[in-house]
């Protein structure tokens, strides 16, 4: 019988381009990541979650972040600021 903690999984197909696709078959080969399909479950899984919270955020906002906290945000993870065009939509406080 399977745990609780246990998830079912269906097999799907995911193209990506052949460099990205090398990075991960080294990375795994290193043992740097469990396997090419984990990686891009956990991957798939963190996109989600930032989308979940995003989308907390606007509602209680009333709108996007402003375009200076979500630069702010992402400075504080070592990503680059985003432009007006990057980051698309109305961003409460914007002007």
């Amino acid at each position: 019988m399977a745990s609780s903690r246990e998830q079912k999984t269906r097999k799907v197909t995911v193209t990506l381009p052949e460099e990205l696709l090398a990075m991960l078959e080294t990375w795994r080969a290193g043992g740097h990541i469990e396997s090419v399909s984990a990686f891009v479950s956990e991957a798939v899984q963190a996109r989600i979650n930032r989308a979940q919270s995003l989308a907390k955020l606007e509602q209680v906002l009333g709108g996007r972040p402003p375009l200076d906290l979500i630069n702010r945000a992402r400075a504080m993870q070592g990503l680059p600021p985003l432009s007006e065009e990057e980051a698309g939509g109305p961003h409460a406080g914007a002007a």
